[in-house]
């Protein structure tokens, strides 16, 4: 037989109806023993291979979910990312992933494409998108958790956050407990809830400690992180004892910069950064950091994506992770 070989041609062949069919293929226990071996004495016999689209005419379930990131270059995401991908892999769901860059347009292309595709749920972390476009764009229908988002009031939307507010004042408030009066900081995009929280965090606890805020140790990078030398320096010539740092990443780019005028961490200048991925252990000092468990996110967003997915109860709409202070060597107390 020249043409592809199609679940019709099996259930004709074996005598059952395509849903048993799927029943065998996907394990079900609802099937004679004697049908089960005949079916997959036909499989074999006709070199069936079956298709997504074959499995989900039956199931309405294609057993594959979307993952949408904003940078799979980010280590960030890369834990999370494995978090997801070992825990569905453990329940026979496969994985489309989409590397965003932050464009919104791409987004929303994949966000299409995701759905062209039947994925039983997807995953989302958008930045940029706006809610309003996000609303249109995600069907009330089809199960979603979002990363760093929330939608009020939308079915079938599940949020998962991380606490940046206080996870910028918990790092402002112990640089300052430290005796620092002068932190700079180095915080995100403006159009990314993060960085907008975390500044908010930072603020909160310089007022706390009646330290006036200086608005010229507040500096700006882009998703890209560039221009961390440049803040570096010019949060130095500004006279600052220490710097909060986006992420952990920008922190061992700002321990780079300082190395090479001449400055020494944490002796010249104290650095904490935030999220607490591997290199974090790595670099030289080892970083003071906001630590998550970013592969038990990705476990626990894999996990609330499935209960939904198989009509579970998930309790709640939101879940909101707290960052903790984990203290290295990249930090000292002055006088």
């Amino acid at each position: 037989m020249d043409r592809k070989i199609t679940i019709n041609d099996v259930a004709e062949k074996a005598g059952v109806s395509r849903q048993t069919i799927s029943r065998v293929l996907n394990n079900k226990g609802d099937v004679n023993e004697t049908t089960r071996k005949r079916v997959l004495r036909i499989i074999e016999e006709l070199d069936f291979q079956p298709s997504m689209q074959a499995r989900s005419m039956v199931t309405r379930k294609t057993n594959t979910i979307a993952l949408l990131i904003p940078d799979i270059t980010n280590p960030f995401f890369s834990e999370i990312v494995r978090g997801i991908d070992r825990t569905v892999r453990a329940t026979n769901i496969n994985v489309l992933l989409f590397s965003t860059d932050e464009e919104v347009s791409r987004e929303v292309s994949c966000i299409q494409l995701a759905q062209n595709y039947n994925v039983d749920g997807i995953i989302l972390c958008s930045p940029r998108l706006d809610e309003i476009n996000l609303r249109k764009l995600i069907s009330s229908k089809l199960p979603v958790v979002l990363l760093n988002r929330e939608i009020a009031e939308m079915n079938k939307v599940y949020s998962i956050i991380v606490d940046a507010q206080t996870g910028g004042y918990t790092a402002a408030k112990y640089l300052l407990d430290l005796g620092h009066r002068s932190i700079g900081i180095l915080v995100g995009p403006a159009y990314a809830d993060s960085s907008v929280k975390r500044l908010i965090g930072y603020k909160k606890a310089l007022s706390d400690y009646a330290v006036p805020l200086d608005e010229s140790l507040i500096l700006h990078i882009d998703h890209q992180h560039d221009k961390i030398h440049e803040n570096t320096q010019l949060l130095v010539k500004r006279n600052a004892t220490a710097i909060l740092a986006y992420n952990d990443m920008t922190a061992a780019k700002i321990i780079q910069s300082c190395t090479e005028m001449g400055l020494e961490v944490p002796k010249d200048i104290s650095v904490i950064g935030f999220d607490g991925i591997p290199i974090s252990r790595l670099v030289n000092p080892r970083l003071t950091t906001m630590d998550l468990p970013l592969y038990e996110m990705g476990e626990m967003i894999a996990n609330t994506l499935m209960k939904m997915i198989n009509g579970e109860e998930t309790h709640t709409k939101l879940t909101v992770v707290l960052p903790l202070l984990k203290v290295g060597q990249s930090t000292r107390a002055i006088t």
